[in-house]
């Protein structure tokens, strides 16, 4: 069915064109993929992931995007990449060699980035700043004298948190953590139990840890409700699109070589079955929405891994990609009203092998609430109509489904709720100031 909208302030008729066909019922407001005259995400297919780097002699862990364009890459032996096009060429910014590790990396801006990890040899933990874009880097700090650390997550520049990860405990900041004084140690699980994969860190100062526990915080980390994980065996790796909706992934590397995932709409006091079972450990999960998500994983020992996608909230699955290699780190940027996301991972085909994959998911205009995106509505995607301003009477949301109060110029969707936009559905528009 053919729409049309009324311009919000000039009152001329704009173009729309639909975006639902027979088959097709998407319940989120990103699903089709990049690239001119591409048509709506067909249910049955995933997401096309290009790869970007194959690297020699590389076991990467982790990454961190600064935007849409500069991005950090972290990895054993002390190795840190870095990419300023988006990941279209990565380059060796760091090579320390034994016994340094780095397993976590959080880019804060393209000029301020954190790694941090371990000293294989001493078995302390350490971390290390730069505050030029990789050009140079502070001298190595031992944070943790007694374990290892691994993942590390900002909120802002100034609530950050590393994850002692065998030791079930977090170290955290509230100013920064330039220096070793401004990070306090938290025993998260007092029981010790270690907790792996990807952590959640909102900015709304939520943040959450799996593992043999699971375990969550509503204050920065400061204090946290530690309860069973959600899977009987254990869990590896969190994401929560909400303080309600979230996921955890999980996996085995002994026989039967499995994975799976379980979802949360309650904000972890109850969860269901495994929603799906992998033939590789799942080791990070990452949901852009209560609807649009992915899992990822592999186990280099046996030569598997893989991307998954759901397009509703993880009912379902689709393999992306299989890569056969452990994908453990993903990513991603708002970028304009797209989304980029990056995974990265290894392989040990007869010499350790680093990979990075990206993709690119573009917008497609259906129902968008307050709360994320309206399941099972059919929308429009009007072709961009350009406005100085929000007008009175709608709703701007970000790509992600998000309220925006004050929206800056930029590409936004706009929910009507009365005056001139008589269409149904969303409408999408160009802001300008």
């Amino acid at each position: 069915m053919q729409l049309s909208v009324e311009h919000p302030t000039s009152g001329a008729v704009a173009d729309v064109v639909p975006v639902s066909r027979p088959g097709l019922s998407l319940g989120l407001c990103l699903g089709a993929q990049s690239g001119p005259n591409q048509p709506a995400l067909d249910v049955d297919s995933g997401f096309t992931w290009n790869l970007q780097a194959t690297l020699s002699n590389v076991v990467f862990i982790d990454l961190s995007f600064a935007d849409d364009s500069f991005g950090y890459a972290c990895a054993e032996l002390g190795i840190v990449y870095k990419t300023t096009n988006s990941g279209t060429t990565w380059t060796r910014i760091m090579d320390l060699g034994f016994p340094y590790y780095w397993y976590g990396v959080s880019a804060l801006s393209r000029e301020r980035a954190i790694v941090s990890g371990f000293n294989n040899t001493e078995g302390t933990g350490i971390y290390r700043w730069s505050t030029d874009g990789g050009l140079s880097w502070d001298s190595i700090v031992t944070l943790d004298t007694a374990n290892w650390l691994s993942r590390a997550h900002f909120a802002d520049s100034l609530h950050g948190i590393i994850t002692a990860g065998w030791n079930g405990g977090i170290w955290r900041t509230e100013n920064g953590g330039r220096n070793p004084s401004d990070w306090t140690y938290v025993q998260v699980d007092p029981a010790r139990g270690w907790y792996e994969g990807n952590i959640c860190y909102r900015a709304d100062g939520h943040c959450w840890l799996t593992g043999i526990t699971f375990c969550g915080s509503p204050d920065n980390g400061a204090t946290w409700n530690v309860q069973h994980s959600a899977d009987p065996v254990f869990d590896g790796g969190v994401w929560f699109s909400d303080t309600l909706h979230g996921w955890t992934g999980g996996g085995q590397i002994s026989s039967p070589v499995l994975g799976w995932v379980h979802r949360t709409t309650d904000g972890g006091a109850s969860w269901s079955d495994r929603l799906i079972e992998t033939p590789e450990p799942i080791r990070a999960v990452l949901f852009l929405n209560e609807t649009l998500g992915f899992a990822v994983g592999g186990n280099h020992y046996s030569g598997v891994g893989a991307i998954y996608s759901t397009i509703n909230g993880g009912d379902s699955w689709r393999l992306d990609v299989n890569t056969a290699s452990e994908m453990k780190g993903i990513d991603y940027q708002v970028v304009g009203d797209s989304i980029d996301l990056w995974c990265c991972g290894f392989n040990n085909n007869g010499g350790f092998t680093g990979c990075i994959y990206k993709t690119r998911i573009a917008a497609i205009g259906t129902g968008i609430r307050e709360s994320g995106v309206e399941t099972g509505r059919a929308g429009a995607l009007l072709l961009p109509t350009v406005i100085r301003s929000l007008p009175s009477g709608a709703t701007a949301f970000d790509p992600l489904g998000r309220r925006v109060l004050n929206p800056r110029p930029g590409i936004y969707y706009l929910l009507a709720v009365g005056g001139k936009l008589s269409a149904v559905g969303c409408h999408k528009v160009v802001i300008l100031r």
